[in-house]
């Protein structure tokens, strides 16, 4: 069993992160929250509670990504604390819909989020409250802690790690991926459509400009579980289809809230 880290892994962990994204990146907003802010972090079993937000629309520069990930990986590979971070773009902030935070934790945020560098992107969060179970389920898998943008976040950090996680994280990855539509087709039409592959056809029909050919490249993937795994194996292979399935997923998402008012679907009354 690994040595459980102290409290200096925590702040080496948080300085180093912030001293090489304000060198590389300056532009994106590295924030924490919660008790590695107030002073009751329990070292050794508490997560580091923050996350990064890119000067971007919802359609996110994939290399400017995985530079971040060779960033949170060398740091993480220095001082092996957990971190629950959540990957944002300023779009997604101030749209709310696809944000994985209600307004009272927005509230929250904005009020004791500590900013490490860059711009405070935290004050242009709307979260919203009484999303409806499908709404912040698809919040979630885009841009929650366990989402697929955090996937790619963390991938080069799972590579390091073991086969085992690195294959586990990219599977769920890639079915939320493939899971997506349905979700989107519901708050619209409010249908519920099982199979992916109708679900991806219906989803084009709501969104006539969608290239939806990663969808179903990612659905046969999935459906061939012996392809699946033989890709899976080839890890830089992976990590540059699972940075187009989120392209893709971003995509969807910026039609979407480009063509799309919100409904009563999306939000519980």
């Amino acid at each position: 069993m690994l040595p459980l880290p102290i409290e200096l892994e925590y702040r080496a962990f948080i300085e180093e992160l912030r001293t090489n994204l304000n060198e590389q990146h300056p532009d994106v907003c590295f924030y924490t929250f919660g008790s590695i802010n107030n002073g009751s972090c329990n070292w050794g079993r508490s997560d580091i509670d923050g996350g990064l937000i890119l000067s971007s629309g919802v359609i996110t520069d994939k290399v400017k990504i995985l530079e971040i990930a060779d960033i949170l990986a060398v740091a993480l590979s220095k001082n092996r604390v957990g971190t629950q971070f959540n990957l944002l773009d300023r779009e997604t902030c101030i749209d709310g819909r696809f944000l994985s935070y209600t307004k009272d934790y927005t509230d929250f945020l904005k009020q004791r989020a500590k900013i490490h560098t860059g711009p405070n992107f935290v004050a242009e969060m709307n979260g919203i409250d009484f999303k409806s179970g499908v709404l912040s389920s698809a919040a979630f898998n885009f841009s929650g802690p366990g989402g697929v943008r955090n996937a790619l976040l963390n991938s080069l950090d799972y590579v390091n790690s073991s086969n085992e996680l690195f294959s586990e994280r990219m599977q769920k990855a890639l079915e939320k991926v493939a899971k997506f539509p349905k979700k989107l087709v519901w708050l619209r039409e409010g249908e519920i459509i099982p199979e992916r592959e109708s679900s991806h056809k219906r989803l084009k029909n709501l969104l006539p400009g969608l290239d939806s050919e990663l969808l179903y490249r990612v659905n046969s993937l999935l459906n061939n579980p012996g392809v699946l795994y033989q890709t899976l194996e080839d890890k830089e292979e992976t990590i540059g289809l699972v940075s187009d399935a989120l392209n893709c997923m971003e995509s969807i998402i910026g039609e979407y809230t480009t063509r799309f008012f919100p409904n009563e679907r999306e939000f519980k009354k």
